[in-house]
């Protein structure tokens, strides 16, 4: 019994050390990033960041900027005034086609397959159409923008920044 007490005390040891390694990584990496804070939730929020080295973080944000830009997609579909005005049409259909829909349809894919080919300048400039989709959805309001949709605006803007500021340390 004494020498299994030593094993699992030996296992018990390194797996605090794996898991106390792993957040280190989490931390150094979002030291760098303008959204500190957004960016240890995230990240730590995934299971799979357990076991991740950088390249699977990365791969981790990208998956949180496309599940919450899915999530603004939906609320837009959802909000869209279908027999509105033409004014609405204007500012709810550019956001659900021009911005939303193109950022789901092709920014993000092309930014996952970007990475998986370790093309980081690319997957930065994927996001940054993301960012660029975020903010003309907004601007598409001229100041007046619904509150629940400008904040959702704002969190795909602020994720999907903070996911370029994640590649970023690839492409140095």
């Amino acid at each position: 019994m004494n020498n299994f007490m030593k094993l699992l005390a030996i296992f018990l040891f390194i797996q605090i050390q794996i898991a106390l390694s792993q957040s280190n990584l989490i931390q150094q990496l979002c030291t760098r990033n303008r959204y500190q804070s957004l960016c240890v939730s995230t990240l730590n929020l995934d299971p799979r960041s357990k076991t991740s080295n950088l390249q699977g973080l990365a791969l981790i944000s990208i998956d949180a900027t496309t599940k919450k830009t899915n999530e603004t997609l939906t609320y837009l579909i959802s909000v869209f005034p279908g027999g509105g005005s033409r004014a609405d049409f204007e500012k709810y259909g550019t956001c659900l086609d021009q911005d939303y829909g193109v950022s789901v349809k092709r920014y993000l894919p092309g930014a996952l397959a970007n990475l998986k080919a370790k093309k980081y300048s690319d997957v930065i400039a994927n996001l940054q159409d993301v960012v660029t989709a975020s903010d003309d959805c907004e601007n598409q309001f001229a100041g007046s923008c619904p509150l629940p949709l400008s904040q959702r605006n704002k969190a795909v803007h602020d994720i999907a920044d903070m996911t370029t500021d994640i590649i970023k340390t690839f492409a140095l």
